[in-house]
């Protein structure tokens, strides 16, 4: 049972929500004012608060909003009102809302609406991830747009540089949503040959194209219920960018080669690092799908504007992977805090986090400067250099033959020629360092160990390192 706060100045509303209400076992009071709701929240303690947006008095809902937010910062606030759109919502969650409604009300949608708003308050403690951290100004404010907007239905598009982390944001928003216990699916646009991204994303129907043996279900309606993440959108093939805005329109699909409309209910949450705006000026992406997917906009900062948070990042990442790789305590001296918190970090968190993981392979203990890569030491690197846990030794140079007779003149079999150079290279490096079992030089090349297998006998590197030949 939830003490329910309603402020309407409508009196036949407030009588019908006080019998939706207590159908339910819940207990309504209704106040006509904002002065009188704010008495009411200080003297009863809520649970729970439905405001609408235009008061008699002098104060309106979103000055109300603010009085209840400044008695209680955790109350959820549903905001009402019979002229909603997308602006006054967004205003709304900026100021604290949890949720906001249009009239006339749906009484079922409402009552499941505050009973999942309720089931939060019940469970404060959302999870958000284990590399969600840090404590920064810059950071605390994406953090609190992204849970005060994970509520809302209200489609979220996340900006930010490559590596700031815009999946695990992402994720953070489904976990704090209504839609929690529901899947979170992934798609990263820029990752699919254009050919394939309309099958992955709405799947096909059997027979719609050569090798469509079977129905296959898209990244849609897999997230049925829950959440849809699209990554980089701006590189979404142009002539699919029209179908998803009519998804997000109807919220109705059709599979590839397939007649039936699917009907959906799955929550869009995209992110890019381009300048959108440029492409819709350019003519490669569609502005009426932008404002769509664009309700409410957050912004990541990048590494270098989050003060502090790279010694706190570097921190967990090397207690994470010491313990995902099986070694003893690890941690940073003082010397590596102070560069790890001077380098720029223009990979960002991601950057930060692989040169951590490497750090923890090539330390025996404490992480110190020599562990670190030479640009984080203000060292300039050799061409090619592998990596080395001795600062001051002579490290060797890779040189590619692109000699066009080995290599040939396409462009993609030069690329393939240099990366095999490449890849040889570092595994013979990795081989003569020595130091590491198989499964740790396989994470630490983010490749599976059978595979690692396979590319040091093709390359002629000896016997593999322990546990390689499991």
């Amino acid at each position: 049972m939830a003490n329910v706060l309603v402020v309407d100045d409508d009196r036949e509303l407030c009588a019908w929500l006080g019998e939706l209400l207590g159908e339910r076992g819940h207990s309504a009071k209704c106040v006509g004012s904002g002065e009188a709701a704010l008495q009411a929240a200080a003297e009863g303690h809520p649970d729970l608060v439905l405001l609408d947006l235009v008061l008699e008095g002098d104060m309106d809902g979103y000055e109300v909003l603010r009085g209840l937010r400044a008695l209680e910062a955790r109350l959820p606030i549903v905001m009402m009102t019979a002229h909603g759109n997308v602006a006054a919502a967004v205003l709304a969650m900026k100021l604290g809302a949890a949720d906001f409604v249009e009239k006339p009300l749906d009484g079922a949608a409402l009552l499941g609406g505050l009973e999942e708003l309720l089931s939060l308050r019940r469970e404060p403690s959302i999870e958000v991830g284990p590399v969600l951290v840090g404590e920064s100004p810059a950071f605390r404010r994406a953090m609190d747009l992204v849970l005060r907007f994970a509520v809302p239905e209200i489609n979220v598009l996340l900006l930010g540089e490559t590596g700031t982390g815009k999946e695990l944001f992402a994720r953070a928003i489904h976990a704090a949503s209504k839609r929690r216990r529901g899947p979170f699916v992934p798609l990263d646009c820029a990752m699919l040959a254009e050919s394939l991204v309309e099958s992955e994303l709405f799947g096909h129907e059997k027979g719609a194209f050569t090798g469509a043996i079977c129905r296959r279900l898209g990244r849609l309606e897999l997230a049925q219920g829950g959440t849809l993440f699209l990554d980089e959108i701006g590189n979404l093939p142009p002539e699919l960018q029209a179908k998803l805005l009519r998804f997000l329109q109807e919220r109705r699909m059709e599979r590839v080669g397939g007649r039936e409309s699917v009907a959906l209910d799955v929550r869009v949450v995209s992110a890019t690092n381009a300048d959108i705006k440029e492409a819709i000026r350019a003519g490669r992406f569609r502005q009426d799908l932008y404002f769509r997917l664009k309700e409410v906009a957050i912004r990541l900062p990048p590494l270098r504007e989050r003060e502090g948070d790279a010694a706190r990042l570097a921190e967990h990442f090397v207690a994470h992977y010491a313990a995902r790789f099986g070694f003893g305590p690890r941690w940073l001296s003082a010397e590596a805090m102070e560069l790890v918190n001077a380098y720029g970090w223009p990979g960002n968190v991601r950057e930060l986090e692989n040169a951590m993981k490497a750090a923890v392979v090539l330390a025996p203990g404490a992480v110190c400067a020599e562990h670190l890569p030479p640009e984080v030491r203000g060292v300039a690197a050799p061409s090619g250099g592998a990596p080395d846990g001795d600062a001051g030794a002579e490290r060797p140079r890779l040189a590619i033959d692109l000699d066009p007779a080995a290599a040939g003149t396409d462009l993609k079999a030069v690329a393939a020629h240099a990366a095999e150079q490449a890849e040889r290279f570092l595994l013979a490096a990795l081989v003569r360092r020595g130091g590491m079992t198989g499964r740790q030089m396989a994470v630490l090349l983010g490749i599976d160990p059978k595979t690692l297998r396979a590319k040091l006998r093709r390359y002629g590197l000896g016997s593999a390192p322990p546990d390689v030949t499991d």
